[in-house]
């Protein structure tokens, strides 16, 4: 009988250290198959502080309708003024007004390179044509020759600039984009050289004239 109860005991203690063996490796198992479904923990989530930001995270801000309209403005009258400064140093009866000519399509040539490069840079198409009302002036002075030329020229000359330099000083204080103001800054002075220039030249001619 003592052989018979011990022989029980045993088969009862290899029975439970079987179960334990099962539940432990199923345990495992689960641990394992939660530990690869678990997302890591990078995945997702805001960079530390000490991440370098994406050059594209910030957009640029798009331009507002007065930059827009500023830029097509300018980029007519710059136009304009390379076409009179060309009629100048060809039909003007004096020299002075023809070298003044072709100071004024140098620079306003320049500015207008300045204002495309700019544009590109924006995404931003400028016109290619004079409106019609500057074409109808364009073509005024086509038709004059001598010292009517050259006054017109002059007279012209000074009204574009006094309203060239207003409108680039309000878009000075106006806009918003770095860019802009940085190209109107640049501009400002030379258009301001030219009003100096056109007035003293008007005043000489009158003199003499």
């Amino acid at each position: 009988m003592a052989n018979s109860r011990g022989m029980t005991a045993f088969i009862l203690t290899l029975g439970l250290t079987a179960l334990i063996s099962v539940a432990c490796e199923r345990e495992a198992e689960r641990t394992t198959t939660t530990t690869e479904a678990t997302p890591s923990p990078t995945v997702g989530m805001t960079p530390s502080p000490g991440a370098t930001a994406s050059p594209y995270a910030s957009p640029v801000a798009a331009l507002t309708s007065s930059e827009k309209e500023f830029m097509a403005n300018a980029a007519r009258g710059g136009m304009m003024e390379v076409q009179l400064g060309n009629l100048a140093a060809q039909k003007a009866s004096s020299n002075d007004v023809k070298q003044f000519g072709e100071r004024l399509a140098t620079d306003h040539s320049q500015l207008g390179q300045k204002l495309q490069q700019l544009a590109s840079n924006l995404n931003i198409t400028l016109p290619q044509e004079l409106t019609p009302e500057q074409q109808t002036a364009v073509s005024r002075l086509e038709k004059l020759s001598g010292k009517a030329f050259d006054h017109e020229y002059l007279k012209s000359m000074i009204n574009d600039h006094v309203k060239d330099i207003s409108e680039f000083e309000r878009a000075l204080a106006q806009a918003t984009n770095a860019d802009i103001k940085q190209f109107v800054s640049e501009a400002l002075p030379v258009l301001k050289d030219h009003l100096k220039m056109a007035r003293e030249l008007a005043g000489k001619l009158g003199k003499t004239g």
